[in-house]
């Protein structure tokens, strides 16, 4: 491994700080958004068991007790329990946008290393085929194999590397954007559910 990353040039250095960040990225937001991952029907059920049955203080310590962005939310909404629904509205879409936030948090930068380390690849390939003329120039035209391969293992591995690292990490940012998706669909849906237990909080 280390003679095929000395093989691939000096743009195997940025190369590997692209995998480097792609692997901290990675699982650092794997841990966070399966954290975050809780049954919210559950969630839901227990807080319009207890909004209903008038015990607002216990349905703010359910929603408290629950991790991720739909609790998050949810407790926002409690909290603004005694004022009018579109106030209540308008709090739980900021705290919601502030969760969305979080969720999407260094995604931006996995998104820019799938852009970037294909373009190092190919820059790799560029400098490994002028290394290969210059060869062929100083020798007059002569072929020297030896002299040229220095040149195609960069032209050739910087190459891979860059698509190495691009493609699972487009996969893994398509994954982490369909959970994403997922949480937002449910934190709205929740949203709508709790906005109409609060509306009808006056026959209770």
């Amino acid at each position: 491994m280390v003679e095929i990353i000395l093989r691939g040039g000096p743009l195997m250095i940025p190369l590997l700080l692209c995998s480097v960040f792609a692997v901290a990225i990675s699982l650092e937001r794997l841990w966070y958004l399966w954290r975050s991952r809780i049954d919210t029907e559950d969630l839901m059920d227990d807080v319009k068991l207890a909004l209903q049955s008038g015990k607002v203080l216990e349905a703010m310590q359910i929603a408290k007790k629950s991790r991720g962005p739909v609790a998050a939310v949810i407790a926002a909404g409690i909290a603004y329990y005694d004022r009018p629904v579109p106030e209540i509205r308008q709090h739980m879409e900021e705290v919601g946008n502030l969760e969305v936030y979080k969720l999407e948090r260094r995604l931006p930068i996995l998104e820019v290393l799938v852009g970037v380390a294909p373009l190092l690849g190919l820059l790799g390939t560029v400098t490994g085929i002028i290394r290969i003329f210059n060869v062929m120039a100083g020798l007059r035209g002569l072929g020297d194999p030896a002299a040229m391969s220095g040149g195609i293992a960069e032209a050739l591995i910087t190459t891979a590397a860059g698509l190495a690292i691009a493609i699972p990490t487009m996969l893994i940012y398509s994954y982490f954007s369909g959970l994403i998706d997922k949480f937002v669909t449910d934190m709205n849906k929740r949203i709508s559910e709790l906005l109409n237990v609060l509306e009808s909080r006056g026959e209770y």
